[in-house]
């Protein structure tokens, strides 16, 4: 046994490259796609991008390098120091028979538990193919009427606002107020976006929001805020934050906007951009009229020159009638075109004008009226009810008590000390009784 540990048979030793294989195949097969959690430490950046590191605790540390491509797309700079979260499988540097973990993920703990749900939900929505290009719905060209889900007492909705009015926007926009943070706020921002949606009465929907922490804007981050977007039968524009924020809404919407005042830019640029579309056209009417004028006036003076060779009359004046038609027909055109630009822009402003918050705030008041009206007759009723049944029960026990009982000509007797005498065998017992009556007391006299 000792001779066998002391010399073993040759096919018993490995070589240094045989163990360290047998241990890189056990270590990568068993140790993928995990989590470690610690702090970073020894922080080496190569020339080539590549980024090396130990990941500590107070027990032990572990060697880390994560390569040029992946660092590259990580949301911040790894510095020596920092509480991390690190995504990735071990592998053995065979050269060195070191192990090391290979990160493909990086994230501050901190926002670490957060974060992984967020990737969490963003697969498993990714995977049903909610985020698929294919599904999502251009932008109309001319939105007149635009539903904004948000706040309606945030920052957003004023920069919104205030990006259209400067950039002269001409449509109607109708606010859907919802929380925008904390519990519920999800459900409240999918309801409205719901009740938007059914009404079929708006041409796209911005779901917007300032910018703020992680936790600040997790409502955008719920599953079923990120179903409800999908599933709006509207255009939605998903405007959450400021430029490095990113939810799952963004990828749910047709179009993301990295702020709330990037989305009203995109609006009133579609806005603009058919205005454009339209002045080109004018113009373009307006060159081929000019032009086919010149060119018949052209026409008309080659006529005229011709005329003096071989004088036909008849020729000219049928050609200078049909020239008047032409340019009567022309003008006739374009007035009916301007005119009916003129009729649907009349049309804008009276719609605006009978959607004012000031006739919607006047049926409130009247409705809230109403309501305190109904109020105060169910609660001079209910009122008279209770008095009423309250009355029936004063009768009623007064009935029931002594007094009324010694009325009917009942009395109570009792001893010289006011002990009652409940019955004749104790009643016996006394030289004298007193007999308690509605009005007063009679003293009586035990005959034995």
């Amino acid at each position: 046994m000792l001779d066998n540990l002391i010399a073993p048979a040759s096919e018993q030793v490995l070589k240094v490259t045989e163990l360290t294989r047998q241990i890189k195949a056990q270590l990568e097969g068993r140790f993928t796609q995990i989590w470690v959690q610690g702090e970073v430490s020894n922080l080496r950046r190569q020339s080539s991008g590549h980024v090396y590191f130990s990941l500590k605790d107070a027990g032990s540390q572990l060697p880390c390098v994560l390569f040029a491509r992946d660092a590259a797309q990580q949301g911040f700079q790894l510095k020596d120091g920092m509480e991390v979260l690190l995504f990735g499988s071990l592998s053995v540097y065979a050269p060195h028979g070191r192990y090391q973990l290979i990160a493909k993920m990086t994230i501050q703990s901190g926002q670490g538990r957060l974060q992984m749900e967020f990737e969490r939900l963003k697969q498993k929505l990714a995977a049903e193919g909610l985020f698929e290009k294919e599904r999502k719905r251009s932008l109309p060209a001319l939105p007149m009427r635009i539903a904004v889900v948000t706040s309606p007492t945030g920052a957003a909705l004023q920069d919104f606002l205030r990006i259209l009015r400067r950039r002269n926007y001409k449509g109607e926009v109708v606010i859907f107020p919802a929380r925008v943070q904390g519990k519920g706020a999800e459900q409240e921002v999918a309801a409205m976006l719901e009740y938007a949606g059914a009404s079929q009465d708006f041409d796209i929907v911005v779901i917007t929001r300032g910018g703020g922490s992680i936790e600040d804007l997790w409502a955008f981050n719920e599953e079923v805020l990120a179903r409800a977007v999908a599933a709006c039968p509207l255009p939605v524009i998903s405007a959450v934050g400021h430029e490095i924020d990113t939810v799952l809404t963004d990828y749910a919407a047709d179009e993301r906007a990295e702020t709330p005042s990037a989305a009203a830019e995109l609006i009133s640029s579609l806005m603009i951009e058919a205005k454009q579309r339209l002045e080109q056209a004018e113009s373009n009417l307006l060159y081929w009229i000019e032009t086919g004028i010149a060119e018949r006036r052209q026409s008309l003076s080659a006529l005229q020159s011709k005329m003096h060779i071989i004088a036909p009359e008849r020729q000219v004046e049928m050609l200078g009638m049909k020239l008047d038609d032409l340019e009567n027909h022309l003008s006739q055109a374009l007035q009916t075109r301007l005119h009916r630009e003129r009729t649907k822009l009349a049309q804008h402003s009276q719609s605006l004008a009978e959607h004012h918050p000031r006739i919607k705030i006047s049926l409130a008041h009247q409705a809230l009226e109403n309501f305190q009206q109904r109020f105060n007759r169910a609660t001079k009723v209910d009122t008279l009810n209770k008095n009423e049944h309250l009355l029936y029960l004063h009768k009623r026990l007064d009935n029931s008590s002594l007094n009324a009982t010694m009325r009917r000509g009942f009395a109570v007797l009792k001893s010289t000390d006011g002990m009652i005498i409940s019955s004749a065998q104790i009643g016996q017992n006394e030289d004298q009784l007193t007999a308690q009556l509605n009005d007063g007391a009679i003293r009586l006299k035990v005959l034995k």
